[in-house]
Order: structure tokens, then C-alpha cells, then sequence
């Protein structure tokens, strides 16, 4: 009887080694790096104020309960980190909470992403974020494999316009492609001063979440070149950052969801699907089709009541107020809709880079 329980002793303290090995093995892993790059979109001006309207929906109101605690606090989750270079000398730094939208108020769909991609590793998870207003793919972030702007093809009152800003310095095509790619190598190189928590494990590049386009649909010859663009910024960024397989979500545009859009809005989707769609990228992009969480009724509202910028109902903007705070191009300013999209991009994610 001694052999037989001293036997099952040691069976069990063998059973509990291997579990405790992975645990450690597990912390010990790279962290899991995902850069969010974008205008004015990923910043995110949702404000804090509308993300209850997010539990009201049928299909995915349960996610609400990733960002609010039962007794109404915000999430904070410590094994997903975040690093957002608002462009201003102020990078805001942290665990992922609330507060990482265009300002402390506010969020895009970075909440919801680290989320569920935190959900889906065990080790240590960094988003680092690169975003700002006002951007487009045709200029400012203009990948150098892009070449040169091709003045010659716009028209004179646009041309001479570029021109000017070029020669005089105020503006630098391709500034912020450049300002993606140092950011993300200033941070990584620097992970112990940036995060003290960091303990030497490493880090792995996971994946990229592109959502622009805002300042290329207004521009219609911009949007004729974004397809060429937006493939040469994924090779270029790849080869940049030396992860020639790193996995790309290409968020296409879905302001004005799916019933009438605009003629120019479906052509910079079409342009974004194209290239999401390009056999030279490897197969290792993907499309998530944002007018799926496109609000109707919030933008009903809004296209029948707000009228050159003010509301003519006050009980149509009490019901606005819920919903959003933003006009249609900032996606209404919805937390539901920015939290859906970055929910959408994390899954579509997971099925790259297998």
C-alpha cells in the first residue's frame, strides 16, 4: 500500500509539472505586438457617453460587458498594453482602457481590438497606435515605393496647389508612413522604458489594422491610385519593419452603410477590396467590411434632423445623444460602431498567418 500511494504521489506531482512548466513558459513568450494605423477614424471621437447604446443591440450587445464592469467601471486589462503616439509629444501609454480615442473622453476601435486579441493569447499583448486627422494614403502617408506624386495627372488648381506646399516645406509626402514606421521602431527598441512591467521576453510583430481613407474618397484622383497605394504601403511596411509575412486587416470604408453611400465612397471601397484582394500580397490580407456595423437609424436622425449643424428636433437629438456625437464622416461618433469595427478586425485577424 506504501509503494501504491507513494506511486500515485509522484504520478500527480508529474501530472502538475508539465502545466506549471507552460505557465511559466507562457510569460516567458513574446509579447504579441498589433500596430492600429489610420486618420482621424482610428484616433476615435467616439465619446464615452454613447458606449451604453452598444448593449442594446441584438446580435452583439454582450460585448459591452469587455468594457463595463458590472458596476458600471471601465475595463482595464494589464496583460494588453497600448502606446498611442497622438502626434503631439504627449504619447499616452498604459494598460487598455477607456480613454484612448482623439482625447481622454473618447475611443476608436482600439478598446474593443485589444480585447479580443488579449482574449486570444496567453502571453503579453501591445498594441501601439498611430493615427492622425486628416491624412491620406496619396500624400501623407505615401509609401516610397509609391514614387513620386503624380502631379502631371491632376487637375491645374490641385497641381499648382501640391506644388507650392512641397516647395515650401509644408508639406512632406509620405510623412506619416515615415512617422509609422519610427514610432513603432522607437517603441520596441525602448520596451523597459516604455512599459517597466516588461520583463525581457521579446516581441513578435502579429498584425497590422489599416482604417483610412476619409481624405482620398474627397479627392477623386487620389482614390483612382489608392488600389496601387495601398499595395505598396503593405510591402513597403512589411519589408520595413522585416516581417515579410505580417498580417494585414484592411478596415474599408463604411460610412454611409450599405443602402446609398455615394458613388465616390463605394469607389474607395472597391479600390480597398481590390488590393486586399492582390495574389502578390500572399494571401495574408483581409478585408472586414465596416458598413456592417454601420448605425441606420443613428443616421437617419442626423440626415433628417441635423441641418446645417444644428438640430432642428431636440427629441430626435435626446435620442441622438445616446447613440453618437459626431457627424456621419467620424462614423457618427458611435463607441457601438468603432467598438464593432475593432471587434470585426480582431476576428478577421485570427484567420491570417495560419
Amino acid at each position: 500500500m506504501k509503494r501504491h500511494f507513494l506511486g500515485v504521489l509522484i504520478g500527480l506531482a508529474a501530472a502538475m509539472l508539465p502545466a506549471a512548466a507552460t505557465e511559466a513558459a507562457d510569460a516567458k513568450k513574446p509579447v504579441k505586438v498589433f500596430i492600429l494605423a489610420g486618420q482621424s477614424n482610428m484616433q476615435g471621437h467616439a465619446h464615452l457617453r454613447t458606449l451604453d447604446y452598444l448593449g442594446e443591440d441584438p446580435q452583439y450587445g454582450r460585448l459591452l460587458k469587455k468594457l463595463k464592469n458590472p458596476d458600471g467601471s471601465y475595463t482595464v486589462r494589464d496583460d494588453v498594453w497600448i502606446y498611442y503616439d497622438r502626434g503631439k509629444g504627449d504619447a499616452k501609454k498604459g494598460p487598455l482602457t477607456a480613454g484612448y480615442g482623439a482625447d481622454d473622453n473618447n475611443i476608436g476601435p482600439e478598446w474593443m481590438f485589444g480585447q479580443i486579441v488579449g482574449d486570444q493569447y496567453e502571453t503579453q499583448v501591445l498594441l501601439i497606435k498611430t493615427a492622425w486627422g486628416g491624412q491620406s494614403l496619396a500624400v501623407d502617408f505615401r509609401p516610397p515605393s509609391a514614387g513620386d506624386l503624380p502631379l502631371a495627372s491632376y487637375p491645374e488648381a490641385a497641381r499648382t496647389k501640391l506644388q507650392a506646399a512641397v516647395k515650401d516645406g509644408t508639406l512632406v509626402p509620405g510623412h506619416r508612413y515615415r512617422d509609422v514606421i519610427e514610432t513603432v521602431r522607437k517603441v520596441l527598441g525602448n520596451l523597459k522604458a516604455e512599459f517597466p512591467q516588461y520583463d525581457g521576453q521579446g516581441c513578435e510583430l502579429a498584425g497590422f489594422v489599416w482604417f483610412q481613407g476619409w481624405n482620398d474618397v474627397i479627392n477623386k484622383d487620389y482614390t483612382a491610385e489608392y488600389e496601387s497605394n495601398m499595395v505598396c504601403f503593405i510591402k513597403d511596411l512589411r519589408k520595413d519593419l522585416k516581417a515579410p509575412n505580417l498580417p494585414v486587416v484592411i478596415a474599408v470604408m463604411g460610412i454611409g452603410g450599405k443602402k446609398d453611400p455615394g458613388e465616390n465612397i463605394l469607389a474607395l471601397r472597391k479600390a480597398q477590396n481590390a488590393a486586399g484582394a492582390r495574389p502578390d500580397l500572399k494571401g495574408n490580407v483581409a478585408c472586414v467590411q465596416t458598413a456592417d456595423y454601420w448605425d441606420d437609424a443613428a443616421a437617419e436622425l442626423v440626415a433628417k434632423y441635423w441641418v446645417k449643424r444644428k438640430w432642428t428636433d431636440e427629441e430626435a437629438k435626446k435620442k441622438f445623444d445616446r447613440m453618437g456625437c459626431q457627424p456621419p464622416y467620424h462614423y457618427l461618433g458611435s463607441a457601438k460602431i468603432l467598438s464593432l469595427i475593432g471587434y470585426g478586425c480582431a476576428e478577421a485577424l485570427k484567420t491570417l498567418g495560419k
